[in-house]
């Protein structure tokens, strides 16, 4: 059981134990009597492949509650295939259950004896035990049984070296000498080979290492070169222990290079990270998941969609207008737009009747109502067309403002985008010379033009999607000229362009697809020549690779006409097929209206198979809602035509359907996810596709369900879903993805969540509108712990800070005050946000009072609500359009008829607020909408009014906070003691008293150092929410997930461990924490207050919190640091060297903040894998 500074093995931990216990004793039974293995053809064999890949899911993307109930299932199943056990043993060693972890990877050994990765976590979980001998000899018979496990080998040598016994440096020396023969110019190797070497005093060996490392580093940045130099200078040095030290400066140095952590990955996993599961089972026969063969005998019969009259159209589509059921068929011509349900609207085709191009018809809801509006974009202008049923559609172009020279210029098409990701959908339009132009979206029915692709004139094709796979969604494009350029998103609305793409001549067409079937987005092009290329982000960010795909054979007669690509799977193969259909008439009066080149089993497209009616073919949808994608075209004379999908394979499919969770509240999601990305599973079977409308259709080829999808959403936000039927809606979860730690304390039965921690208030890059980031009001922040809430256990308070949102955390100094007063008095702190911040200080007061009487803004009595502290809240107020804002509103408090005068008096309110973020901020700050007010303190003038007399008090500091509201000197005389607490947050009351100040009554305060503060990995807990007027309360005792649910800010963070010298006092050396993270703090209890005295507490700490909201100002990365000094934060990262905090403490990046973190965990979650 480990010590109160660690993880606490809780009661609740015990009893999951215990039944993960019985499990195995219950399977071991099964296993005695029936260990023969099942018949691929059994149900028990297609019941153990359905829970042993949902509970792999599940422990990949972060619902553990779901993998301890599937594997464990999967055991029972078939309690002779051991992968199921070691993954079960996995999932508790990373929840750290060592108890359980070793029974059930004891059990997977014994059914796999002479398997290594087996043995590598016992070694793991005897380790983490603290049994090192233990340790080393589980990781010996893993070197053993394969002397290629370059991870074992790492890990056996550390521990070994961790022993220091006398032999202990010469045999890990041995294991590196071994690790360097296996991979020649590892880095990582290297360098631990040399500073080994040098902390022997092996001085041939150590300059051997430097010279391979010298080799290694042409082409390393100028502060790195800098480290390698006084390497090299130490190593010539008469003692190399000097040298030794110079290795550890130089590997953190190396830390920021992707080169070189790819290297040091391949012996040394990152933390968190060391214990990684089985794919494929280990007795049994692992199912095949590739791609089913392609349906190549697949034909499309054409079929005429039914017409009103004789019109002749010249685009059509089909757009889904509600996010469910079949899409509906639009046609359109140069005059006239026309819907399947009924609805007949203008295009603006100008004086000339000029006909849609193939993206002058754009589906987009730009009104948030979940109905899917349209905007036409042609040679007359751009209209607008807002849905107010299938079948009935109004034009409010005049009520978007824009000017009559955006309005009514000549387009060439357009696309739906969220350009700065802040939860509506903007437009780009295209133009055939000039820049394109952008209409951001304002949220209130208004645009604005903007320019955000500088160098590009005219527009031919358009992709929007995440390309690099950091989160954000770039732009892929064909000019008017038809070069293709990339812009990669920097967040904020800002794009730079890539200058070194590896292509050359023209393009025709472009669109996004993962035809690599590496879980990326890839660029598909297709060039003037006829050859169809793909675009890939280099992994390591090194460039961009180049891969033709396909050819188009006798191009010159196809590429005679406007033609537009698509990537889907139109044989549901589970692999993405591209179609190319012309979108003009052509003088070759042969061509076809498409080519399609179905993707094969192997990765490749077989030759491109001609589709010959009809003549033009402008997109596929499966229009029947059958699962399968059909053709959409218009024959020769500009009739509709659907070319109906006959396969001969019954390939599986599945339909989803991504969706906001609601439309007021909200709004940090666009409606349908556009912008965002969904990764699915079938077994091992990975696909990845943007999200690009409100119906997204995958082919799952011989897969009869999709195990889980990832959908993330374009907020940052991510959600998993299992077991997904065929036609299925995903809607995101409305939880915050940023606010502040939390703070956990033993009451003296368990630890359970106090309050949220400092710090709150110091957000730095938080953007407050479009024009600028937030300056620093204040960094040390005071909150009560309540005297029920914390008990000391064997002399100490044990309490935990948790980071589990999308934030980065700078602890500066952290204390605990023991306050003990006189009984009958009660002790607080204000625990407002408010510029300028709240002076940290405690208030001493006579014990509250009730209030009289409370009424809300209608008039509603609500005293029973706010009367006593008992987690139900006030809620009278409604929802507005963003999260945290709502309508104006107020509680009027009647504080009685007995309070005294002459006295300090506080209003104590307790409560909490639902923050906005960056991105809410800025999407509030667009347009007429009504900003965000603090809460301010009204009370009556005498005369049947009311006067503000403190008019910004802030809010509450986020959840459990106490606002201490100063309501000295502000009833004028003979007015009753009434007041209002008015604003328009989402600010939540739980109770409201009101007490006597006793600013001379004496307390005694202790400020305590944490004896113990040890910083480590702990992953995140169960969040629960008693309902939409609660906040969302963390149950430390049961967690939620060990893996990585937020994409890290990549940077320096402080390493795993000790960090008390870190929190000593305010002096800008931090503690830099990371989401997942655990802080375990203990106190040493003074001794207990005198008879008629009782305790409180107080945390005190100082510091910075930075979340990733993708409008936040430099959300990607740590950098750059903060200090004291610097109230604003508007200096772009640059070189860690050049940082203020580095240079004035250079050696804490040599001790503490060695632990480099990349956001690689989160994106690969899915691939995570034992086998190499």
């Amino acid at each position: 059981m480990r010590g109160p500074d660690k993880v606490n093995f809780t009661a609740a931990n015990a009893v999951r134990a215990l039944n993960g216990q019985l499990i195995v004793w219950a399977a071991l039974l099964v296993l005695g009597c029936h260990s023969r293995l099942p018949d691929r053809t059994s149900k028990t064999y297609a019941d153990y492949v359905s829970a042993f890949y949902v509970g792999l899911a599940a422990l990949q993307v972060g619902d553990d509650v779901r993998a301890e109930r599937e594997l464990g299932r999967a055991t029972q199943i078939v309690p002779g295939e051991p992968a199921a056990w070691a993954n079960w043993g996995v999932l508790a060693l990373r929840q750290r259950n060592l108890d359980s972890a070793g029974q059930r990877l004891a059990q997977a050994q014994k059914l796999a004896p002479k398997n290594d990765h087996i043995y590598y976590l016992l070694g793991l979980v005897e380790a983490g035990r603290g049994r090192s001998g233990e340790a080393i000899a589980d990781l010996r018979k893993a070197v053993e049984l394969n002397p290629n496990n370059l991870i074992a080998t790492y890990r056996l040598g550390e521990e070994i070296e961790r022993q220091g016994d006398a032999n202990s440096d010469a045999e890990f020396e041995r294991l590196l000498e071994r690790l360097v023969s296996a991979e020649p110019n590892n880095m990582a190797a290297l360098l631990d080979l040399a500073r080994v070497a040098a902390k022997r005093g092996d001085s041939a060996t150590l300059k051997q290492a430097l010279a391979e490392i010298k080799t290694l580093s042409h082409g390393w940045p100028p502060e790195i070169q800098e480290q390698v130099e006084a390497l090299d200078v130490a190593a010539a040095g008469t003692d190399t222990r000097a040298a030794a030290t110079r290795t550890t400066f130089l590997r953190n140095a190396l830390m920021r290079l992707p080169d070189f952590r790819q290297s040091l990955a391949a012996i040394k996993p990152a933390p968190g990270d060391e214990a990684q599961p089985f794919t494929h089972f280990l007795r049994l026969e692992t199912p095949r998941f590739t791609p089913a063969p392609a349906d190549t005998a697949m034909a499309f019969s054409a079929e005429a969609l039914p017409a009103m009259d004789e019109t002749q159209w010249t685009w059509i589509g089909a757009v889904s207008l509600s996010g469910t059921g079949a899409p509906t068929v639009i046609e359109a011509n140069g005059t006239a737009v026309r819907l399947a349900s009924g609805a007949m609207l203008a295009f603006p085709g100008g004086a000339s009747k000029t006909a849609p191009q193939a993206d002058g018809v754009i589906p987009i809801d730009f009104n948030y109502d979940f109905k899917t509006d349209l905007v036409f974009a042609g040679a007359g202008g751009v209209r607008f067309f807002r849905q107010d049923g299938p079948d009935a559609f109004t034009e409010v172009t005049a009520q978007t403002k824009l000017p009559d020279s955006t309005l009514n210029a000549p387009y060439t098409g357009g696309w739906a985008v969220d350009i700065e990701e802040d939860g509506d959908l903007d437009l780009v339009l295209a133009t055939m010379v000039g820049e394109p132009v952008v209409l951001r979206n304002n949220g209130d029915n208004t645009f604005t033009p903007l320019h955000e692709f500088p160098g590009v004139s005219g527009l031919r094709g358009f992709v929007w999607a995440d390309l690099n796979g950091d989160g954000n969604p770039d732009v892929g494009l064909i000019d008017g000229a038809g070069k293709l350029h990339v812009f990669l998103n920097q967040r904020s609305g800002r794009f730079t362009e890539v200058t070194a793409l590896p292509v050359a001549g023209q393009f025709r067409a472009v669109a996004t697809g993962d035809v690599s079937h590496g879980g990326t987005l890839d660029l598909v092009a297709l060039q003037a020549d006829g050859e169809i290329i793909r675009l890939s982000d280099k992994v390591d960010g090194s460039g961009w690779e180049r891969v033709e795909l396909a050819r188009i054979p006798n191009a010159t007669k196809f590429l005679s006409s406007e033609v537009r690509l698509h990537a889907a799977d139109l044989d549901n193969n589970g692999a993405v097929d591209l179609l190319l259909g012309r979108v003009t008439a052509s003088p070759e009066t042969n061509a076809p209206g498409a080519l399609v080149w179905l993707a094969d089993d192997s990765g490749g497209f077989g030759s491109a198979i001609s589709i010959s009616s009809p003549a033009l073919v402008f997109g596929a949808a499966d229009l029947k809602s059958e699962g399968r994608l059909d053709l959409l075209g218009l024959s020769k004379d500009g009739r509709p035509v659907q070319a109906v999908n006959h396969g001969t394979k019954n390939y599986y499919w599945q339909t989803i359907r991504p969706r906001a969770k609601q439309a007021s509240g909200d709004q940090r999601i666009n409606s349908f996810g556009i912008g965002g990305q969904i990764e699915i599973r079938s077994g091992l079977l990975e696909q990845t596709q943007p999200i690009t409308g409100p119906e997204m259709h995958f082919g799952l080829g011989e897969q009869t369900g999709v195990d889980v999808a990832r959908i993330l959403w374009p907020n940052g936000s991510m959600r998993a879903e299992f077991a997904l039927k065929a036609d299925q809606q995903v809607v995101t979860e409305q939880r915050l993805k940023g606010s502040c730690p939390f703070l956990f304390a033993y009451n003296g039965k368990t630890i359970e969540f106090v309050k949220d921690a400092v710090p709150w208030g110091s957000a730095i890059g938080l953007r407050i509108n479009n024009l600028g980031t937030a300056t620093i009001a204040g960094t040390e922040e005071w909150y009560k712990i309540p005297r029920e809430e914390l008990a000391a256990r064997d002399g100490y308070y044990d309490l935990r800070i948790t980071g589990e949102l999308w934030e980065t955390y700078y602890y500066d100094s952290l204390a605990l005050m023991t306050v003990d007063h006189p009984a009958g008095t009660e002790v607080f702190t204000d625990e407002r946000f408010v510029i300028p911040a709240v002076r940290p200080r405690i208030i001493v007061v006579r014990a509250p009072h009730q209030i009289a009487r409370a009424v809300d803004d209608k008039g509603l009595d609500v005293t029973n609500l706010v009367r006593d502290a008992d987690d139900r809240y006030l809620d009278t107020f409604g929802r507005g359009q963003y999260q945290g804002v709502t309508r104006d509103h107020y509680v009027e408090v009647d504080l009685g008829d007995h309070v005294p005068t002459g006295e300090p008096l506080y209003l104590i309110a307790k409560g909490w607020v639902h923050p906005s973020d960056s991105s809410i901020n800025i999407a509030i700050s667009q347009g007429s909408h009504e900003q965000a007010r603090p809460l301010s303190l009204e009370v009556p003038d005498g005369r049947g009014g009311w006067v503000v007399v403190r008019p910004n008090l802030g809010f509450p500091a986020g959840r459990k906070k106490i606002c201490m509201i100063d309501l000295s000197r502000v009833f004028p005389p003979g007015v009753p003691h009434k007041v209002r607490l008015r604003t328009n947050l989402e600010v939540y009351w739980d109770s409201i008293e009101w007490a006597q100040g006793l600013p001379e009554t004496t307390v005694k305060v202790t400020r305590l150092a944490p004896s113990v503060a040890d910083l480590h990995y702990r992953g995140y807990s169960v969040i629960h929410q008693a309902n939409s007027s609660s906040p969302e309360i963390p149950d430390y005792n049961q967690l939620l997930s060990t893996t990585q649910i937020w994409r890290d800010l990549e940077g320096y963070y402080t390493r795993y461990g000790d960090v008390r010298e870190l929190l000593g006092g305010i002096d800008d050396r931090y503690v830099i924490m990371n989401a997942g993270d655990e802080m375990s703090l203990r106190f040493a209890a003074p001794e207990p207050p005198p008879t008629g005295w009782v305790r409180d507490y107080v945390i005190a700490g100082d510091g910075w919190i930075k979340d990733g909201d993708y409008n936040s100002t430099y959300s990607r990365t740590v950098q750059p640091l903060p200090y004291h000094a610097n109230r604003t934060y508007d200096r772009p990262p640059g070189r860690l060297e050049d940082e203020w905090v580095y240079r004035h403490n250079p050696e804490d990046w040599q001790l503490y903040q060695t632990r480099y973190v990349t956001p690689k965990k989160f994106e690969d979650a899915m691939r995570s894998k034992a086998e190499k």
